[in-house]
């Protein structure tokens, strides 16, 4: 009528064994998941160091507008060049 104890360990024993492999493969498993998370956080530390590197080693100086000159020049020649096109234009 009852179980020999003998058999009901070896049952318990193989179970517990089999739960066992299952943690060991979770537990291997998480290890490279955090290597991977370790790796992809260094990578991105190193894009954003050679980002502020970059951009504090070679600041941007605006360049300033043009000079009165330099409207006064666009402005003659664009006036030059209408009033020539103009006037071959209306030749007769």
């Amino acid at each position: 009528m009852y179980r020999d104890d003998d058999a009901a360990r070896a049952d318990r024993a193989n179970a517990l064994i089999s739960e066992i492999a299952e943690l060991e493969r979770t537990k291997v498993a998480q290890a490279a998941a955090e290597q991977r998370l370790e790796l992809a956080r260094d990578e991105l530390r190193g894009l954003q160091a050679a980002t502020t590197v970059a951009t504090t080693v070679a600041p941007r100086i605006p360049e300033p507008p043009p000079s009165f000159a330099t409207h006064f020049l666009v402005f003659a020649a664009t006036a030059g060049a209408g009033f020539l096109l103009y006037a071959l234009l209306l030749k007769p």
